[in-house]
């Protein structure tokens, strides 16, 4: 009989150290620290029958900001591209330690400015913003959910290791998609080599989105910055990579 019962204490163990984590909005991610400020720029492009196209080039910023007497942390992605009616901003506001929601106003030239504020269940038009496209949406969720347009971030701050994974609901706001758990999980190591012949040491991340794009995220061991993106979508290799 003890036997036994250390052969299910063993199996019930096993279960727990290789279930996935469910990170809902409010958990506070330990490695918050781990979050880079300042200002990073990538490079974005597709590769299609070995030719490159649609380059463009993406600055992002990340600060923590003071609003109201509260503290909270402000990221503004700036992109541009040879397609001028795709170059836009937004700024997003979440808060500090969680990455909840709080606000998101984008614009591009094809559709001009979009802007969001976040409740617990809904996602509503920020009607404090002049011209905004997005003035009558009005979204009921059935739980909150994450910000996709700031997923680099985001994915920085999870405890990668070997073999990690974990669910999280992300949602594109104002996007037809609708909100949706997503798994991502910590496939394995890799070394990428530097414009100066040196190497950085990588966790990658894997998740397809539910099979439709099969996509991998390399971030650095030591602090978890995003380095270099890799994913397919209908014979299209779309990368992202970051400019030293």
């Amino acid at each position: 009989m003890k036997k036994v019962m250390i052969i299910v204490a063993g199996s019930l163990l096993n279960l727990l150290s290789f279930g996935q984590d469910t990170i809902r909005v409010g958990h506070q991610f330990k490695d918050f620290g781990k979050l880079e400020l300042g200002t990073k720029t990538d490079a974005i492009y597709n590769e299609f029958n070995g030719q490159i196209r649609g380059l463009a080039i993406k600055k992002r910023s990340t600060e923590k900001v003071m609003i109201d007497g509260k503290e909270y942390v402000r990221i503004v992605h700036e992109w541009v591209s040879p397609n001028t009616k795709w170059n836009g901003h937004f700024e997003y506001i979440c808060e500090l330690y969680t990455f909840k929601p709080v606000q998101h106003i984008r614009f591009t030239e094809a559709l001009g400015k979009e802007a969001f504020r976040f409740e617990e269940m809904r996602i509503l038009a920020l009607d404090s913003v002049v011209n905004n496209q997005k003035a009558q949406f009005n979204l009921t969720l059935e739980e909150p959910t994450y910000n996709w347009e700031v997923d680099l971030e985001t994915y920085s701050l999870l405890p990668m290791k070997a073999g990690y994974e974990a669910v999280m609901n992300f949602y594109h706001p104002g996007g037809s998609t609708p909100p949706k758990f997503y798994k991502l999980k910590v496939e394995g190591e890799d070394k990428v080599e530097l414009p100066n012949g040196g190497f950085i040491d990588c966790w990658v991340i894997f998740t397809d989105y539910d099979g439709t794009q099969p996509t991998r995220f390399w971030y650095s061991k030591k602090q978890q910055n995003f380095i270099k993106m890799e994913a397919t979508f209908n014979n299209v290799t779309i990368k992202k990579v970051r400019l030293f």
